[in-house]
């Protein structure tokens, strides 16, 4: 495991570096950048600003010169917020983090136990039920979701608050802060688990399906087991080992935020943010940003690699 572990990490570095440099090109070769879009700056200004940052330079020197800050963790200065990449992924990377745990958390739960319900039940009233809600829920946008949700829960009913993560102007502290937060957290938090749920509960019944058919199910049952020992103990761990590489995929998901959603219930996240450094072509923020979670991703698919390793002594490694 430790050997392995190890030669996966160094197989990384190549991959990387590679992803680093695609990412840099794509980004120079973008039209314009922040302080050619900024009408309000001089053109002396601005090629005092260029020279600054290191815009005026070949674009082999710019890309090493990005790299070995990168490494030493400079990830350059947003321009838009006139602050480090790193200060402003750190500020509002953790308000996405809250919504995606639970978010991640709730669905889960949720699709386990309607996928393992509705493959049990196959074919059943309540099968098709589920099928009809999963498919709903999976061709509805996520815009369109947030927006009913805003008018119905919001608006009609006054059982939330609009948007936001706190209330503004308010002193609240204590208790009293945190149920204003939970507040603020309820419809962000339905609308994504809502739009998430459905796929991950056709990904489990399908796996609970191939399952429940294999021969140590019937084994179990001709053994005299108790139905709900046999589906939840014997079939349930076998339908979820597939589920690994999709644990995997998710740690990208807990940091990378929801633009669309934040950017409708104006929440503060790394989302929103990172759709106005978009819209702002701060492209130093966009390339800290992008390369962070590219890093992430090549570690949860080693982390499911791993988990593979434990969970199933059949999976060999070299």
């Amino acid at each position: 495991m430790k050997q392995y572990a190890i030669r996966r990490l160094l197989q990384m570095i190549p991959t990387i570096i590679g992803v680093s440099v695609l990412l840099f090109i794509v980004f120079a070769m973008a039209p314009g950048n922040f302080i050619d879009s900024n009408p309000t700056i001089s053109k002396e200004r601005a090629a005092e600003l260029k020279a600054i940052h290191g815009l005026d330079k070949p674009l082999v020197e710019r890309y090493f010169t990005w790299a070995e800050n990168t490494i030493k963790g400079d990830l350059g200065l947003s321009l838009q917020h006139k602050q480090p990449v790193t200060t402003v992924l750190n500020r509002y990377m953790w308000n996405s983090f809250l919504i995606a745990a639970i978010v991640l958390v709730l669905s889960w739960t949720i699709a386990i136990l309607v996928g393992v319900f509705s493959a049990v039940r196959q074919h059943s009233i309540y099968d098709g039920l589920i099928t009809f809600l999963v498919f709903a829920l999976m061709s509805l946008p996520s815009f369109f979701v947030g927006l009913y949700a805003i008018k119905l829960f919001a608006i009609d009913l006054k059982w939330t608050p609009v948007g936001g993560m706190y209330t503004s102007g308010s002193n609240a502290t204590g208790l009293a802060r945190i149920w204003d937060l939970v507040e603020h957290l309820m419809l962000p938090i339905i609308v994504l688990t809502s739009i998430s749920v459905g796929g991950l509960t056709r990904y489990f019944r399908t796996s609970m399906l191939d399952v429940v058919r294999q021969d140590f199910i019937r084994t179990a049952r001709a053994k005299g087991l108790k139905e709900r020992t046999v589906i939840f103990k014997h079939a349930l761990r076998n339908a979820l080992l597939p589920a690994i590489t999709l644990l995997g995929i998710e740690l990208p998901g807990l940091f990378s935020g929801a633009m669309i959603t934040e950017k409708i219930f104006n929440w503060p996240g790394i989302g929103r943010i990172n759709l106005d450094a978009i819209n702002a072509r701060d492209y130093f923020l966009l390339m800290g940003f992008t390369m962070f979670l590219a890093l992430l991703t090549m570690l949860g698919n080693l982390l499911a690699d791993l988990l593979y390793r434990v969970a199933d002594p059949r999976v060999r490694m070299k």
